[in-house]
């Protein structure tokens, strides 16, 4: 599917989530759907920092407070391979600087009529204009679909001037990491520094009493973390960090 095939989708779908704040996310996915999304030849990547590339960006045109979800996986009779197992989202107040949220595992779709999808994330009131889905696996299929996702939203504004969508650098070694990783951060006392799991969960919140502060990772299993850096001005910056065995 080309790439303004897949802009002009994540249109469509983002009318329907603005009226999505009465709906109710009950309905049923027949096994013959033509209105599925499906991708069987990549594009670039709306996040420059991402390799994968089969993805939709959903533009809402306008700011909102995202909550309560629901995921319909592609399901397609006898097809249902093609669909999402696993995705990485990022959201984006303008579309080209992007923060990871978090990664969700979809099952396998039935591929039957009274199909009624699942729960998903509840984005707890995360203020973006933009949400990106990335695929990162699917359920061993040649292609990559999905039917739908439903979003319970709340109009948003931005403050523009809001210190907190400030970005800066920061190191973040080594990273990989197995035992211990180290944040660097320039005039860094009193930074806050948040640790959050692959699903969103903060695991770890601590402050800054120098310019390098170290983070245990022992406890932690195999994957993908988000590191956020909030200084004491609300200027926030994040980085992944990846933890191996």
């Amino acid at each position: 599917m080309s790439k303004s095939m897949k802009k002009l989708l994540s249109t469509l779908f983002a009318i329907a989530i603005v009226g999505l704040a009465l709906g109710q996310c009950d309905g049923a996915h027949s096994a013959i759907d033509d209105m599925s999304w499906l991708s069987c030849q990549g594009t670039e990547n709306p996040n420059s920092s991402r390799t994968e590339n089969h993805w939709i960006m959903y533009d809402f045109g306008a700011y909102y407070h995202l909550n309560e979800s629901h995921f319909w996986n592609y399901n397609q009779s006898e097809e249902t391979e093609n669909g999402i197992a696993t995705v990485a989202i990022d959201y984006s107040n303008d579309g080209q600087n992007w923060t990871w949220w978090g990664d969700l595992n979809l099952d396998e779709a039935p591929g039957s009529d009274d199909y009624f999808g699942e729960e998903g994330p509840n984005f707890e009131g995360l203020l973006a204009k933009y949400l990106l889905l990335s695929i990162v696996s699917n359920h061993g299929g040649p292609c990559y679909g999905f039917s739908e996702m439903k979003l319970k939203v709340d109009p948003g504004e931005l403050d523009i001037d809001e210190p907190s969508l400030q970005v800066f650098a920061f190191g973040l070694h080594p990273n990989p990491a197995k035992d211990m990783a180290s944040v660097q951060v320039e005039s860094g006392f009193g930074t806050q520094i948040s640790l959050y799991s692959p699903t969103g969960a903060l695991i770890s919140n601590q402050l800054a009493l120098s310019q390098v502060t170290r983070l245990d990772l022992r406890e932690l299993a195999p994957g993908v973390y988000l590191v956020e850096v909030v200084k004491s001005d609300g200027a926030r910056a994040t980085q992944r960090l990846t933890v191996v065995n």
